[in-house]
Parts: C-alpha cells; structure tokens; sequence
C-alpha cells in the first residue's frame, strides 16, 4: 500500500489487485467481528467499489452520518441513519470523477457539511443539505489542483472552515464560508516545500484555527496556529526518517490538542499532546506490536476524556482500536473478517461513551460500520490533571438520601451522574460556588436504584472535568 493514496483510476487499480489476491488467499465468509463489537454492511459489495474515505459523524440523538467516495460510479456518496435504517444518497455526481477525501461536519440542527476533492476540475468542492437538496459549491480555486485532504469543522456561527492540500503550490490551506457561494482561502504555511497532506483542523473557542499536517519533502509532521494575524509554525514530530502520516486531531476536555497519526519508519501508531502551559509537543507510541499499524488512522475523545483511536493493521490486514484509560493503552481488534479490511477509518464516541467506527471493506468493496457498547465506566478517571477535582460525599451514599457534589468552583455548570450501561440517569444543577445536592432521583424523577454510578462536572464553556464513582446502597 503507497501511504499517500488519492484513489486516482491507477490507484485504485492497484488496491482492487492487491484486495483481489489476498481474497484469493482467505476463505471467503461473512464479516468477523470481535466482542463487543457488531458490524454492519452500510453500502456496496463485491460488485461495487464503495467506501473509500469515509468520514463520520454522530448527531444528537447518537445517529451515524457517514461521507464517502463511490469508487465504480466515481460520485459522492452520504449515508445516515434515522434509528431504523441506512438512508443512502448521492450527494454529489456532478461531475465525471467527484468525491475523494471526503470529510464530513454536523451543525447543531444535524445537516451534513461536507468537504470534497473535484479530480476533474482539480478544485476543492464543498455541499450541504437544504431540505431534499444538495447546494454545491467550489471552496478554492488557488492553483490547477487544490483540494486535496480537506479537514472540515464548523465555527460557532456554524461557517463551514476547510484546511486543505494545495498540490499545485505544495502548500496548506484554509477557506472559509463568508456568506453562501462566497470563500476566504489563504495559505498556512508559504515554504511551498509541498507540506500539507493529510490536514486535519480544530476551531477552538476563540475562533482560532489550528491544523497539523504531514511535510513530504521533510517527512516529518508540522502543525500551525493563526495569532494577531500570522501563521505561526511548529514541529510535531519529526523523530524518524518518515513520520507524521495520516494525521487526525481533535482538542480534548482539557483544551489540549491531540494528534493521532503513523510513523511509517518503525511501523507504528502514535500520539502526540500539545500542553498548552508548555507549548511544547510530547509523543508516546500507541501501538508498535507488528511491523505496519497506524494506516488511516482517526481520533475521538470519548466520554470520559480518554483518547480512541480506530486504524488499520497493515500487517494483519485488519481493523483495530486503540483505547486509553488509567492502565495504559488497550489493542483490541474489531473486524478480523478474511481478506483485508479496516481502512479508511472514522470513529466517534457519543455522550454516554458508545463507539462507532465506520471504514472501508477492501475485499468486499463495500462501507461498513460497527459499534460497540458504553466502556465509559471501565475507564475511571482520565489520566490527565482534571479541569475541576470533584469531590463525592457521603461515598458510598444510601439510595433515596442525598449526595453532594463540591469542589470545581463556581466553573461548573452542572453535575452528570451515569449509570452502569452509560445512560445519563440525571443532570444536577450546580449553585453559584459550583457545588450541588443530588436526592438520588433520576431525571425520570424516579428513585435511583442501588449500585455503581459514574459522576463528572460539566463546565460553564461546555468542556468535562474529572469523573468520579458513585456507589449508592440501600
């Protein structure tokens, strides 16, 4: 597998190749899954070419919507869920080969935002949904071929921005959505030294924009940030000879910026962390245990605050998970069907910690999905120094009595109390110091029964602190 894929029709031929003499090798058979995940086909088969590039997302309700690239009818495709079935549609056939390095965003009303590469123009595209109808548009027109490996994200006035790989300057960049039909792009980084594939972009909440992206003249993995008007640059990594592949990064309850991505010199999956007091980078190794892991690598943080990381296992030719709590790093495999599959990966975790992962099926063509349970009560608290150090008492406390929770400050908005499966089973306002009585009722305004909870703050601008156990007794 070439680490820099861009599905042209070569591309393509050649995965079809590689995918059709390893199913020679395996029994054909169903989808395996590893417990406790279940897997799904979403779209295509063994006569179709469906599900490259997949990028996922969970609305409100936890439902999946997925953004991906048709690889036989060369168009756009989008599938959601709406709690009892797949819906699938084109989003974009406009043209002879649309759709590659798809990269999908939600904005609050559950609307898909998705971020597109035109091979036939060699422009960056962009489409939403408006009622039964897809409004497209070109997001950048800089050079003869831009758009390569957007990043997507909404800011809080719900304005698509995109990060993207300028191929005909060999530079990032990033456009915004000023008004519709309307795009603001300019240049991350001007050293043309063809830096900016694999972009990946978060919007904090200051509205500024930061985005890490792999360097292929240095092989190493760079990231930049806009402050009072410039751009300022920084190395992620740049330990080994070729690092810094299929980068992914999301900002977590902490405010600090982490980086999933794969150093193709050692065949490894890592994770880097921007502390922001520090200003400095740190880097730890996920998963190293065979000789290629870390292909289409994809961070979330999950409920609790704990990285997850979704990946495929160039070794194995499988699908897998990399998911962090208090003992360290966890490899669990979650599609072990024959062949190869697992690529193309997107995951997500929804409030209560059930994951989702949608990916690509290189033996039989297709999307899938699979899904796992709640794992947030197995996490304990992060590992990371807590935002609000929460404090329980009585704990162990008495079914039907009172509980308090103190100690985040007058920055707590309220109290969340999770029950074994990863249900909320109630949300306690906190009072003016940030502490708050829980009578043990749910929000069902039933009595809480007897057994093990999880309990964490949430914070005035929307962020998690730490989480706690909760045992009530009779």
């Amino acid at each position: 597998m070439s680490p820099i894929r861009n599905s042209t029709p070569v591309t393509r031929g050649l995965l079809t190749c590689l995918a059709a003499c390893i199913a020679l090798l395996s029994a054909p058979g169903p989808a395996r899954a590893v417990a406790p995940w279940t897997l799904e086909t979403v779209d295509g088969g063994p006569t179709a070419y469906v599900g490259e590039y997949s990028s996922m997302k969970l609305d409100a309700a936890g439902h999946p919507h997925i953004a991906y690239y048709d690889g036989l009818a060369a168009n756009l495709k989008y599938a959601y869920h709406d709690g009892t079935q797949w819906i699938i549609e084109t989003a974009d056939g406009s043209a002879s080969d649309v759709g590659q390095f798809a990269s999908l965003a939600l904005d609050d009303l559950g609307r898909p935002h998705i971020a597109y590469y035109d091979e036939t123009l060699g422009k960056l595209r962009y489409t939403t949904k408006a009622g039964t109808s897809w409004l497209r548009e070109i997001a950048d027109t800089s050079s003869f071929d831009c758009g390569w490996y957007p990043s997507i994200t909404l800011d809080s006035l719900q304005r698509p921005w995109i990060a993207s790989y300028d191929r005909g300057r060999g530079d990032p960049r990033l456009s915004i959505r000023t008004s519709p039909g309307h795009w603001s792009s300019q240049s991350i980084d001007t050293t043309f030294d063809m830096s900016g594939f694999y972009t990946s972009l978060v919007i904090d909440k200051k509205q500024r924009p930061h985005v890490v992206y792999y360097n292929l003249t240095k092989h190493m993995l760079q990231y930049s940030t806009l402050r009072n008007g410039r751009w300022l640059q920084q190395t992620v990594d740049s330990s080994s000879a070729d690092v810094g592949l299929y980068a992914s990064m999301v900002m977590d309850p902490f405010n600090r910026l982490r980086v999933a991505y794969m150093d193709l010199t050692d065949g490894d999956l890592r994770l880097a962390t921007l502390d922001p007091s520090k200003n400095r980078w740190s880097h730890q190794t996920v998963d190293g245990a065979t000789a290629f892991v870390g292909y289409d690598c994809a961070l979330t943080i999950d409920a609790v605050g704990y990285p997850n990381i979704s990946y495929h296992d160039g070794s194995a030719l499988n699908l897998k998970l990399a998911r962090q709590d208090t003992t360290g790093w966890r490899v669990q495999v979650v599609d072990d069907s024959p062949g190869i599959t697992g690529l193309f990966t997107s995951v997500a975790s929804d409030v209560t910690g059930n994951l989702r992962i949608s990916y690509w099926d290189g033996t039989e063509f297709s999307l899938r999905f699979a899904w796992a349970p709640s794992l947030v009560l197995a996490a304990g608290p992060p590992v990371a120094a807590p935002r609000a150090a929460l404090r329980i008492s009585p704990n162990p406390a008495r079914a039907a009595g009172r509980v308090r929770f103190t100690g985040g400050g007058s920055g707590v908005r309220t109290y969340e109390v999770y029950d074994l499966a990863g249900r909320l089973a109630a949300s306690i306002k906190a009072d003016a110091s940030g502490a708050a009585e829980w009578d043990t009722r749910t929000n069902a305004s039933r009595w809480a029964a007897a057994g093990v909870y999880y309990a964490r703050p949430v914070m005035q601008d929307g962020g998690r602190g730490e989480g706690r156990r909760l045992v009530l007794v009779r």
